[in-house]
């Protein structure tokens, strides 16, 4: 008796491997997630964002209080320092957005920690660009 696997059991069928989960719309990744091929074709994305987010900011803090120490480190595209919409009032932090993601980097490295006009602030990457106010609303009203 000849045992073959397509005659066993006729109704199951093979089963294809399920193809890999997609990416989070929006998520940045690291250079772990890209397991990229010895092909020497240009990364999608960088190992770092160009964006920091400065945490833990004081109210009387101005975008020339963060350009000044920040820009010592490259050159700066912008510093972001949002308003809530409805009060004006300042939210406690910030961004600074770098031309290069390698001065980002050593900017972060640097300025984590330090003080700025009184107040111990905290540097980590920025998931994602800052967005202006323009861009909220425009969120809200196509939720």
């Amino acid at each position: 008796m000849s045992s073959s696997r397509s005659n066993r059991n006729p109704k199951l069928k093979r089963r294809t491997p399920s193809p890999p989960p997609r990416r989070e719309r929006g998520k940045k990744y690291s250079e772990d997630d890209n397991n990229a091929s010895n092909s020497a074709s240009t990364p999608r994305y960088t190992a770092y964002p160009t964006t920091l987010l400065v945490r833990n900011l004081s109210q009387d803090t101005r975008p020339e209080d963060l350009r000044i120490p920040f820009e010592s480190f490259g050159p700066m595209n912008d510093v972001y320092l949002p308003k809530n919409y409805h009060t004006g009032k300042p939210t406690g932090f910030g961004f600074v957005k770098y031309r290069n993601a390698e001065d980002a980097a050593e900017a972060k490295h640097h300025m984590n920690n330090q003080i700025i006009c009184g107040h111990q602030i905290s540097v980590v990457f920025s998931k994602e660009d800052a967005k202006r106010p323009e861009q909220m609303l425009a969120k809200e009203h196509d939720s």
